[in-house]
């Protein structure tokens, strides 16, 4: 039981450690279609917007706007300020102001 565990733990790492932001999937007739909107938006972001922009955006998107996007954030997967993360959630979840 514990070899079993192992193993699929082992497997299970190595799929987490090949992230990617473009998907693959099937349209119900058979199709391939390419899903590149990460991708996409992140070369928006660096395309349109100025090289000292700070974005602003769920912590866990952070490493990708930096890296493809090549522009700072304000959070991103290594802030360690729970309080930061908390201040950023409640702004990024409230309502607009009209």
């Amino acid at each position: 039981l514990a070899w079993e565990f192992h193993g699929m733990a082992h497997e299970l790492a190595g799929h987490l450690s090949h992230p990617t932001i473009i998907q693959k999937a099937n349209t119900r007739d058979g199709k391939v279609v390419k899903i590149d909107d990460y991708r996409d938006a992140y070369f928006w972001l660096r395309d349109n917007t100025p090289d000292d922009s700070r974005v602003m955006a769920w912590w866990d998107y952070g490493y990708q706007i930096t890296g493809i996007a090549n522009r700072t954030t304000i959070a991103d997967g290594n802030t360690w300020n729970h309080e930061h993360i908390a201040f950023l959630g409640r702004t990024l979840t409230a309502p607009e102001e009209e």
